[in-house]
């Protein structure tokens, strides 16, 4: 059997989330958890080179140097592993209120006459930095290929169209490897090195969460994809729905969907699943801790804890590439007599799905997405917020055929590049790093987006963002079909 990097090369199409990745990104160290419980439930409801906006590298410094503040203290991931090291306190220098420094040069800078933090900015330009895993742990990976072309494409729409306040923004984007050093790296050239005006991660939330807290120390606004609400990732301002409201979400999927319904359960993972899932009698029987794929983990030895427990649903919120060793080694004849579900977690994109064949195509594998199906016929109407816009854009930028093969991931591009959109224009034309947070803070059913509206006024919990699911089914063309019709409130 080939590694799970010779078969993500080996692949013609591409990833990323139809939502926002992170956008539904999925974090890298999971728990695995396999549920059992009977469901009383009735009703049928159906390198790191620096890149600009037009992808022509730029120099400059390379050396990664310790970046303080990696850990994110008393923080875990969603499956309960620590992200870093040991704790201590991130000290945020300059807030939404007030004008904190940044140490380095600040030269090129345009002075605002409110007195704030304009680093990154200038009168014609406006530096935004992007981490991504562009490779994986060093070995060239397609993952992130198609949100980074969303990225260029929709900046690239808002620079010949104006720009923001009669500023072009102009891209760097990074490799953060998919793994801590690389994030560190990334932190290094993004935030202290480059000094751009604000962050935003991709995909991984490992990475998300050591870049993050950087930036959170250096007083950096930064943006993002997933995390777990009962543990924030210190400054992030949530681009797409919360692992949080994933797991809820799902759970109430789960219990109401017609195919899973009647059968006993599986055991997803993180604490928040578990509460969700409780109400509905089901049962946690086993958990498994996965390591990376790089690590060469024991599959095997997972699967037999799983079939173990008795499970008949597994929900996995892993990366597509553990998943899909999971899915093949079943396959292969280990004997895994269990169906799938799932919610985003980076497993709601053409290559995804690709990676899981034959299995989820054959049992026609049901689960949530928190943007609608970039190849529905329910993106022309009103139910599936600016799908259609994204999609007009990028087919006037590269062509009907190129959305069709790419825009599963690439439409990703559009929700990072909006929610950053909006706050820039709230913010003014005195452009600063205060004003900038304040006009996220005061999103308020903010709707330019793919996924359903993002409101953060009123409420301290930047890590809730949207909360809209559609259902999508796996087909047999490695395509998946949306069977809701758009956005669902419940289920």
């Amino acid at each position: 059997m080939s590694t799970p990097l010779q078969q993500v090369r080996e692949l013609r199409g591409k990833t990323g989330a139809a939502a926002v990745v992170g956008l539904g990104a999925a974090a890298i160290w999971i728990t695995l958890l396999a549920i059992v419980g009977a469901i009383a439930l009735g009703g049928d409801r159906g390198n790191n080179n620096r890149v600009t906006a037009g992808g022509r590298p730029r120099t400059g410094p390379g050396a990664a140097a310790p970046v303080p503040g990696e850990t994110v203290p008393g923080d875990t991931t969603p499956e309960g592993q620590p992200v870093g090291g040991a704790g201590g306190t991130a000290s945020i220098a300059g807030g939404a209120e007030g004008g904190g420094s940044v140490s380095g040069d600040q030269g090129g800078t345009t002075p605002s006459p409110s007195g704030g933090d304009t680093t990154g900015v200038t009168d014609s330009e406006i530096k935004i930095g992007i981490h991504a895993p562009i490779t994986f742990s060093g070995v060239p990976l397609n993952l992130a290929e198609d949100p980074i072309k969303g990225i260029h494409t929709y900046t690239d729409y808002i620079n010949a169209n104006g720009g923001i306040n009669g500023r072009k923004i102009a891209l760097d984007i990074q490799d953060d490897r998919y793994d801590q050093d690389g994030a560190r790296h990334s932190a290094q050239l993004l935030i202290n090195d480059d000094q751009n005006f604000m962050v935003s991660g991709t995909l991984g939330i490992d990475q998300i969460a050591i870049v993050a807290t950087e930036a959170a120390n250096r007083g950096v606004p930064y943006t993002a994809a997933g995390g777990v609400e009962a543990a924030p990732i210190p400054g992030m301002y949530q681009v797409a729905a919360s692992y949080t409201t994933h797991a809820q979400k799902l759970a109430q999927f789960m219990a109401s969907d017609p195919k899973l319904k009647d059968s006993q359960f599986v055991k997803p993972l993180v604490e928040e699943f578990k509460a969700a899932l409780a109400p509905y009698g089901f049962q946690v029987v086993a958990t498994v801790y996965n390591q990376k794929p790089v690590d060469n983990p024991p599959y095997d030895s997972y699967i037999a804890t799983l079939k173990q427990a008795g499970t008949q649903v597994l929900v996995p919120l892993t990366d597509p590439l553990t998943t899909q060793q999971i899915v093949q080694r079943c396959a292969g004849g280990l004997g895994c007599n269990w169906t799938y579900s799932f919610s985003n977690f980076a497993h709601d994109s053409d290559t995804a799905l690709a990676l899981f064949t034959p299995t989820w195509a054959t049992q026609q594998v049901r689960g949530l997405s928190s943007g609608c199906y970039y190849m529905a016929p329910e993106v022309d109407g009103d139910n599936c917020g600016q799908m259609k816009v994204a999609r007009e854009q990028w087919i006037a930028a590269n062509g009907e055929s190129d959305w069709e093969e790419n825009g599963s991931g690439g439409a990703s591009g559009y929700q990072i590049v909006s929610f950053i959109k909006g706050g820039l224009l709230g913010a003014g034309a005195d452009l600063t790093r205060e004003r900038f947070r304040d006009a996220l803070a005061a999103y308020d059913g903010y709707s330019d987006l793919i996924s359903g509206p993002i409101t953060f006024a009123g409420s301290a919990n930047t890590m809730h963002g949207a909360e809209k699911m559609v259902v999508l089914e796996a087909q047999t063309n490695n395509k998946y079909k949306m069977i809701s019709p758009g956005f669902v409130d419940g289920f």
